[in-house]
Parts: C-alpha cells; structure tokens; sequence
C-alpha cells in the first residue's frame, strides 16, 4: 500500500500547512505522540490493525504495516483502535465482538506482542475504549464493561511495566441508577500520576457528560462531576464522546456535545457555546484552546479566540493532538480514506 500526499496551503488568520491524504483505506485512525516527537498511527481495516509513523510532523508517513488481524474487530462509530506512548514503549488496544481488550505492544525488533487486558472475559461488548501513559511507564487502559448486572460501567487496567503486564481490572465508575451511556465513547488523559476520564452518564433520563479523576495513578477516583449547567433529557442514545486536554497549568478543558450543539467547559463551571456539530476534539495549545469536530459532513476547526470556525475538508471522527506548544496534529476519515492535517 503506497502513501500518496497531498500538500495544501490554507490562508489566515489560521495558519497551516501539508494536508495529507493516505491513499489507502481506513478507518477510525488514531495517533500518538511517540519517542524524538514521532507521531504514531494507527488504523483498522475490516478485521486488521495497521501502524505506521511520521518524523517529519505528518509531511510524511511511512508505509503501513499490519499490527495483527482480530477477528470481530469493532470499528465504526468512533469504536476502533487507540495508541498511547511513554515515550518509550507504544501500545495499541482494540475490542473484538466477542467483548474481549486487547493491548499490543511494539517491542525494540517492530513485532506487535498481545495480551487480554480484561481479566473476565467477553464483558466489553459495546467496544469502546481509550488509553492513555505518562512517562513513568505507565498505561491505563478504559473501557464499557458488563459485568455488574450486565449492565455498562467504566472499567479500567494499569500496566506499570510498559504493557508487558496489566494488574487486576478495577471499577472506575459505576451509575447509582442502572447504566452509564452505553454507545459513546469514553477518554482519557494522564500527567504523571493525575488521570482524568470523560464519559457520557444515563441520570434522570439525561445523557450529560461527566469528568472523574485520580491523583494517584489510578489506585482510586474522586467523586464524578457532571460538565456545564445544563443538562440533556435523551431516550436515545447519542453515540458522541466528546474530548478532554491539559491546560498549561494542569487544569481539565473539555469539549463535548448536548443535542445539536457543542460547548466547551472546565471541570466546574458554566459551558461556553460554540455552535452545531459532533464528534469533537480539543488539545491545548500556547494561542488557546483549539477544537475541532464534523458537522453535515465537514471537519470545522477553530480556536477559542475566534468566533469563525475552519472548514478542513469533507470527513468525519476528528482527532486532535498537540505535538507542542506551538502545533497540533489531526487526523480523520472520509469516505474509507484516512486525511491528516497540521496545526
């Protein structure tokens, strides 16, 4: 499978530069920041996952190669592949159908070695999941978990060893009335031994967003806080995650979705309106909070310090990461096909 770019330059005031298209089909791509700021993709492809990498900040990527085939491999609807890097040691996660979390882990030779994370199997049927480490070697690994009366809750695993071994699964959160959200996709990020975990709860009929966070590596959360001042009454589900970054002083911005609008909001707090759209991202960088999402089948980006938003092109399932204080990476899908951009 050949890489072929495409290079573009969008005008001001946003300033970009090589917008690239993999000519080759893919879905729900992810990406990580790896070792000497290398970014590190993966992608699934019917019942395979496929990594490749860039040095050069996404000019270029290289040719990708197949991690491992899963039978089952749950993908769409932002339910796919996640990546997460020490800096030192890479690992990839991935839900087949039968409900089982997988974690490969790249060794020094290339090769991709598996282990099963969840400790009963088949309990994550839904197939959702994130992952996320901090330069101590550690990873953490979320995920929709069935085994309390069948019903989803938010489980996780740590490995402290670099994904060569995952400790006994332990709940995260439970909802006191049934089930939290069971078709959107929780995240998660890390800062040394601070986690913080995004999901979308079921309370009183309403579908809001929540963050819960741990200030000693997971070992046990605090008390879960919903997002915003308003709420969202839904018998629906509405397969939308949201997104959640680290501000320059160790604070939590979020972004996220309630009925056909996005806001962005700290953990406490009133949520500032940005406008329609879904399946949004944000990462944090020295101009501001930036966010990017899809809305009628557009991938809109902009700062919090500007009321108009930039279209990127067709696509959906954005994903944003800083590679610095000055630039961000995205990535996204459209029509089978994977497009990345720099920021």
């Amino acid at each position: 499978m050949m890489l072929k770019f495409l290079f573009c330059l969008l005008i001001s005031p946003i300033a970009f530069a090589q917008s690239s298209l993999f000519n080759i089909n893919g879905q729900q791509p992810d990406f990580c920041l790896g070792k000497s700021g290398k970014i590190e993709l993966v992608f699934g492809q019917k019942n395979k996952l496929f990594y490749s990498f860039s040095t050069d900040q996404g000019a270029h990527f290289s040719e990708p190669s197949l991690v491992d085939s899963l039978v089952g491999l749950h993908l769409g609807a932002s339910r796919g592949p996640r990546i997460a890097s020490s800096n030192s040691e890479t690992i990839i996660t991935a839900i087949d159908k039968k409900g089982n979390v997988y974690a490969f882990r790249k060794t020094n030779t290339g090769a991709w070695l598996k282990n099963q994370v969840n400790d009963i199997p088949d309990m994550a049927k839904e197939g959702f999941n994130a992952i996320a480490a901090n330069q101590k070697n550690q990873f953490t690994v979320i995920w929709l978990d069935l085994r309390l009366n069948r019903k989803n809750n938010l489980m996780s695993s740590t490995s402290l060893d670099g994904g060569k071994t995952w400790q006994k699964n332990q709940l995260v959160y439970t909802s006191p009335e049934s089930n939290i959200c069971e078709c959107c996709q929780p995240n998660i990020i890390m800062n040394d031994g601070h986690i913080a975990i995004m999901f979308r709860n079921w309370l009183k009929g309403s579908r809001d967003m929540y963050v819960i966070e741990s200030q000693n590596g997971g070992k046990s959360y605090n008390q879960a806080k919903k997002l915003g001042l308003g709420t969202w009454v839904l018998e629906a589900c509405p397969m939308d995650g949201g997104s959640l970054s680290w501000t320059s002083t160790g604070e939590i911005a979020t972004v996220w979705r309630r009925a056909e609008n996005l806001y962005t909001s700290g953990v406490q707090g009133e949520e500032k309106l940005i406008g329609p759209g879904k399946n949004a991202s944000t990462t944090i960088l020295s101009s501001g909070q930036w966010m990017v999402w899809n809305h009628q089948g557009q991938i809109w980006l902009k700062s919090n310090a500007s009321d108009t938003p930039k279209s990127l092109g067709q696509g959906r399932f954005p994903i944003m990461k800083s590679l610095n204080h000055q630039k961000a990476f995205i990535v996204w899908e459209n029509q089978g096909q994977i497009w990345g951009q720099l920021l």
